[in-house]
């Protein structure tokens, strides 16, 4: 990825961090999604150069990262980002320095927390009884997670979720450096990291 734009988070004493980065990541996913590749997968990514697990923050900064100018400013986020003027700083769009600590994975992390949405799903998707996909993950207990987190609105089922994300930092940039789900988040793509 050679260009990057910054979006800073200005929280004050009305709106607070966590639901600004719920609007601001609603805007950027659906942004993202208007943008996408003909296989529903997106060239551009996402990184949070503030993420720190022991300190359970993301920090106030997201990066949009493309391969080309022309990607980052055919987003137009400053449409996107127009209701949240006063709180988000939008830069312009800027080359990613030469000189960088190493690269960022930042990935959604899925968890089989309800046992009784994932049956519901597999009777849909199966066409089996709900019982049956119920006993067929009864040795499945819910998982929990301490991972960082952004609340997300399905467009489709209107349903709140929280979205979780796990970051790992390597010294090495992967093959599939362009390969990004439609909220930025790895398919198996790095990011620089500074």
């Amino acid at each position: 990825m050679k260009h990057f734009i910054e979006l800073t988070l200005i929280p004050n004493d009305d709106i607070g961090h966590h639901f600004l980065w719920e609007k601001l990541f609603q805007q950027v996913h659906l942004a993202l999604v208007e943008h996408q590749n003909a296989d529903g997968s997106s060239s551009i990514g996402i990184a949070f150069p503030g993420f720190d697990a022991v300190q359970h923050s993301l920090g106030r900064k997201l990066r949009i990262f493309a391969q080309s100018e022309n990607q980052l400013a055919g987003l137009n986020m400053e449409q996107w980002l127009k209701r949240l003027t006063d709180y988000v700083h939008l830069s312009s769009i800027k080359p990613v320095p030469d000189k960088i600590k190493g690269y960022a994975i930042f990935q959604r992390l899925q968890l089989k927390s309800n046992i009784e949405r994932l049956a519901r799903r597999a009777a849909k998707r199966q066409g089996i009884s709900f019982d049956q996909a119920m006993e067929e993950r009864k040795h499945l207990h819910p998982q929990h997670s301490n991972a960082l987190f952004i609340w997300v609105k399905s467009l489709s089922s209107e349903q709140r979720f929280r979205l979780f994300i796990e970051g790992k930092f390597t010294q090495t940039a992967s093959m599939n450096e362009k390969l990004f789900s439609l909220y930025g988040l790895s398919r198996g793509g790095s990011l620089p990291h500074f």
